[in-house]
């Protein structure tokens, strides 16, 4: 009974809320019928109905939707291994074009959804395993859990309406739905006994366009749902089998969940590091002077410079914060190559490997050397070796092109790569020569002359080719940050757990002592 009652409070607040827009709409009615408009108010009633939902259909589904866009494409922190296993994350969501209404309200479908994610992925990590998820730790599966719920979290905050949206309510809308839809059949199928020419456009447009754009529009939005699950839950499935989230949620979210044009601007105290890479003899440190004093020149003519090829005038003052490192210098010949000879060689490669960027210099005169190909063939296999890393963006230098060996009188400005001088042709012979010899990572090459009076090519070339690198270089720099936190043993992240929880302890007793010293005085 009182069911029944409640039942009865909600009919009446209904009637209360709906019966005056009814009334209007059935002395309207009556008004158009006496006027003579019906006609044409009911022609522009289906008109307005198609419209709306032909275009709600296509908005909610095409790439300039009205619902919140997808970024599909893999975060930077992502090696190249983590890319292709994205693209099991992407193949999973393109499933989700294929369920139906009924399974996209089923609670179980993401429950499952998220278990066939992780399974796979886990056996795209540790393909060798009997039991990939026997290897996934607790805590960093949390973390997982965690980071995805806060993105998701934000994702349906979004929506307006969306942080008070239940399953139930999906379910419940679906049902509603239907039975407007079949009210409307009704209404429809009847139409034409009461208004034959009317009834009839009624209802041939509903049952060829507002029907079939009506249900696509809902399916598009439980989709797009389906969807952002499956990326977010995919974006940290695949950090937590990389085991870069073995830091934790808060030190995850202070490395990577800042704007990409103010992470360095926030970490002023980590530059990026570029380390300038070469034999002996073939200029580095000038190299490296000559790019101080041009990246400390005037910043207006730079940046009016970079916006005439294309850059974005901002990259001036990040290449400002570059920290210039000059890696020790190594033999240039492998005859007869002592064991001090290959040390200084492997030290160069480290420096090389710490580094955001990588510029290895050649002389022009003296040519890519043996040592310079050994030196990029150990880099690059480093890399080969272990996918989790991202390589450093890396460009090659040609030094001392204004030398007299080269060719004609130094006489700048050159045009290096479609100059018709034999310096220029030169150097576009040694650039042909680098490009065949060394690995694809060293492809970018630039040229500068450094001679006593004024330096040209640094400012003109090698500038915009290090300012073209620098989004690959913060994003290299943040996975080799991220990985090497989250190498660190078990035992020595034990051990730092421990260390915190003593110093908590003694900071707790030290307050102590200090509340009940007042006390006994």
């Amino acid at each position: 009974m009182l069911a029944l009652l409640r039942q009865w409070r909600v009919w009446v607040l209904a009637i209360l809320l709906a019966g005056p827009v009814l009334a209007y709409m059935g002395f309207g009615t009556i008004w158009l019928w006496q006027a003579g408009w019906l006609w044409l108010a009911t022609l522009l009633w289906i008109v307005a109905g198609v419209a709306f939902s032909v275009l709600a259909a296509r908005w909610t589904k095409h790439t300039h939707a009205i619902m919140p866009p997808l970024d599909w494409e893999s975060p930077e922190t992502f090696s190249p291994r983590d890319r292709d296993a994205w693209g099991l994350v992407e193949e999973e969501a393109r499933a989700g074009e294929e369920l139906s209404m009924e399974d996209l309200t089923n609670a179980d479908l993401y429950i499952e959804t998220g278990r066939r994610l992780l399974s796979r992925l886990a056996a795209f990590y540790h393909p060798g395993s009997s039991d990939p998820l026997a290897r996934v730790p607790l805590v960093e599966l949390l973390t997982a859990i965690e980071l995805a719920a806060e993105d998701l979290t934000h994702l349906s905050r979004q929506v307006p309406g969306g942080d008070v949206i239940t399953l139930s309510h999906w379910q419940r809308a679906v049902q509603i739905s239907n039975y407007i839809s079949k009210a409307n059949d009704i209404y429809a199928m009847f139409s034409p006994l009461l208004n034959p020419l009317g009834g009839l456009a009624r209802l041939g447009s509903r049952e060829m366009l507002v029907k079939p754009a009506w249900r696509d529009m809902q399916l598009n939005v439980l989709r797009w749902f389906y969807q952002a699950y499956v990326n977010r839950i995919g974006v940290h499935l695949v950090e937590l089998m990389s085991g870069r989230l073995a830091i934790g949620a808060d030190r995850y979210r202070r490395l990577t969940r800042k704007a990409g044009s103010r992470r360095r601007a926030d970490a002023a105290e980590e530059p990026l590091v570029a380390a300038v890479v070469g034999a002996r003899g073939v200029g580095k440190s000038r190299l490296i002077d000559a790019l101080k004093q041009a990246v400390g020149g005037d910043a207006a003519i730079m940046r009016a410079w970079f916006e005439g090829q294309g850059l974005e005038p901002g990259l001036v003052d990040r290449l400002r914060e570059l920290r210039w490192s000059e890696a020790p210098a190594y033999p240039g010949s492998l005859e007869r190559e002592s064991r001090r000879d290959r040390r200084h060689r492997k030290e160069a490669l480290e420096a090389a490997l710490e580094a955001d960027l990588v510029i290895l210099v050649v002389d022009e005169v003296k040519g890519l050397q043996p040592a310079d190909v050994a030196f990029a063939q150990d880099w690059d296999r480093h890399f080969v070796e272990r996918p989790l890393r991202e390589a450093p963006p890396a460009l090659v230098v040609v030094t001392n092109v204004d030398r007299a060996e080269v060719g004609a009188p130094w006489a700048p400005p050159y045009d290096w790569a479609g100059g018709k001088g034999p310096r220029e042709a030169a150097v576009r012979s040694l650039f042909d020569a680098i490009r065949s010899t060394l690995p694809p990572a060293f492809g970018t090459l630039a040229a500068a002359g450094l001679p006593e009076g004024a330096a040209f090519g640094v400012s003109e070339s090698v500038l915009p080719a290090l300012a073209a690198q620098l989004h690959r270089a913060e994003r290299s720099g943040l996975v080799r940050q991220l990985q090497s936190l989250s190498e660190r043993s078990a035992v020595g992240r034990v051990m730092s757990q421990i260390g915190e929880q003593g110093r908590s302890a003694w900071a707790n007793i030290r307050a102590r002592r200090k509340s009940s010293a007042p006390r006994a005085s």
